[in-house]
């Protein structure tokens, strides 16, 4: 990619190289040669002067608007608090506890003791005899037979067997009886009787002070106070720009030889080249 000022240079060579290589006034055209003329000339190059843009950087003066700080006095006003003490007499009611006495009438459960004859009826325990019957392992001799060096013979053993036999045993009952005891017995009477109850009641007293009370009033003052303000001012300064400047420059551009003797014979005008033969 070609920048921007090589972009213009390119465009500058172009334009000053068109009269040159275009069909402008002034300019020789270049004519094909005969077969019998002599051979076309080499092109020549000539020098032109050209305008190529360029970035040049200056100094420049231009003004700018700072803002700079300064003091300023003003007039606002402020409240402060002025206290101002006085006495103020105050009265209110107040509860105070007095004790009193009262007598009270009441009635007492007095316990009253007496004895009473009175049945009730007891378990009382007696031995009985009974008969019964009951069963009792007892040997009894028993025949059997057994082998003995191969030979059987009757032996008698003893075997236990549960035989049942009449028997007498004592066994305790109880039967109820009835009997009498006397037990003493509580009963209550009430009985009136007094006593003599402290008790405590309020009674409301007015009670009368003086105390001091402060209060506090805003009062308006106006006090000069001073505060810092940007005020804006215009300033001269020197800033570096860049400007696009058309600066002369030489190049060489390559241009068309004079036209050959035969093309000017064809033309029907004398060639100025003497001794060309033509």
């Amino acid at each position: 990619m070609l920048s921007r000022p090589m972009i213009l240079v390119l465009l500058g060579v172009l334009v000053a190289a068109a009269p040159a290589w275009g069909a402008g006034p002034g300019a020789q055209a270049c004519a094909p040669a005969a077969e019998s003329c002599a051979p076309a000339p080499q092109p020549q190059c000539v020098q032109k002067t050209i305008l190529c843009p360029t970035l040049v950087t200056e100094d420049r003066v231009v003004t700018v608007t700072e803002c700079r700080a300064e003091t300023r006095n003003y007039t606002c006003t402020v409240y402060k608090t002025e206290r101002q003490t006085k006495q103020v007499q105050r009265q209110c009611t107040v509860m105070v506890p007095e004790v009193r006495t009262r007598t009270e009438e009441y009635t007492v459960c007095r316990p009253v003791w007496t004895e009473e004859t009175r049945q009730h009826t007891v378990m009382v325990p007696h031995c009985e005899t009974r008969q019964g019957t009951r069963k009792v392992c007892r040997m009894v001799p028993v025949k059997e037979t057994r082998m003995v060096c191969e030979k059987p013979v009757e032996v008698i053993c003893m075997r236990a067997q549960m035989v049942e036999e009449p028997c007498t045993y004592t066994v305790t009952v109880c039967r109820p009886e009835t009997r009498t005891c006397k037990v003493r017995v509580c009963h209550y009477e009430q009985v009136p009787a007094t006593r003599t109850v402290c008790y405590t009641v309020c009674v409301p007293k007015t009670k009368t002070w003086t105390e001091n009370v402060t209060t506090c009033r805003q009062v308006p003052v106006q006090e000069t106070r001073q505060r810092t303000v940007m005020v804006p001012h215009q300033v001269q300064k020197t800033v570096k720009v860049q400007v696009c400047k058309m600066v002369p420059k030489t190049v060489s551009v390559p241009v068309c030889a004079p036209a050959p003797c035969c093309e000017v014979r064809a033309r029907g005008v004398g060639c100025r080249h003497h001794g060309c033969g033509c």
